[in-house]
């Protein structure tokens, strides 16, 4: 395997265990064994966890800017927008994967300081474009909210970050569904 192809496997293996067990349950042994290298092998890609961890977090966030963007160019108006971003938080749940900045915002305090700043980051990546859309559906009519667009964004993400961790506690996917549901539907005229 190359460079670049252990670089890669690394960091969908480390994204993984990440996104099902935590940024403080895994260890640099565990990517070793499951990319089938030495761990001194990990050491020579990522130096220390903390690398590791702001290259995740940077993945992570571009791939989720692109879904973004992905929804501009295909949702067919606000509320279409609003159920596709909610499927973006569903769609791991069944293999019993979190949002990976949403996972390593609940160990915050035991988390490098570039690491939370990328988590930071990713969540206001999340509110700003989520500010614009309700307020676009606000301008269009398409949506009612009775707050402010940023109030409502804020609100939406922090729902949708928490119905996440609901749904895997009680391991039932409805229970993320009912919360995205009822955010949307609270801001349908």
């Amino acid at each position: 395997m190359g460079r670049v192809d252990t670089q890669g496997a690394l960091l969908d293996h480390a994204t993984r265990l990440v996104r099902t067990k935590g940024y403080a349950a895994f260890s640099y042994a565990d990517l070793a064994e499951a990319v089938g290298i030495r761990k001194a092998s990990v050491h020579h890609h990522f130096a220390t966890k903390e690398q590791l961890g702001v290259a995740l977090v940077a993945g992570y966030t571009e791939r989720f800017r692109a879904r973004l963007s992905d929804i501009d160019r295909q949702a067919t108006g606000p509320v279409d927008a609003l159920e596709r971003y909610a499927a973006l938080f569903r769609d791991g749940l069944s293999d019993g994967e979190a949002c990976l900045c949403g996972v390593i915002a609940a160990e915050i305090a035991a988390v490098p300081p570039a690491v939370a700043a990328g988590v930071a980051e990713f969540f206001d990546v999340n509110r700003t474009w989520l500010t614009a859309l309700v307020e676009a559906g606000r301008r269009s009519g398409a949506l009612r909210p009775r707050r402010t667009s940023e109030e409502h964004a804020a609100a939406l993400l922090a729902a949708l970050e928490g119905a996440v961790l609901i749904a895997r506690a009680h391991g039932d996917v409805a229970a993320f569904d009912h919360v995205a549901d009822a955010m949307i539907a609270a801001l349908v005229p």
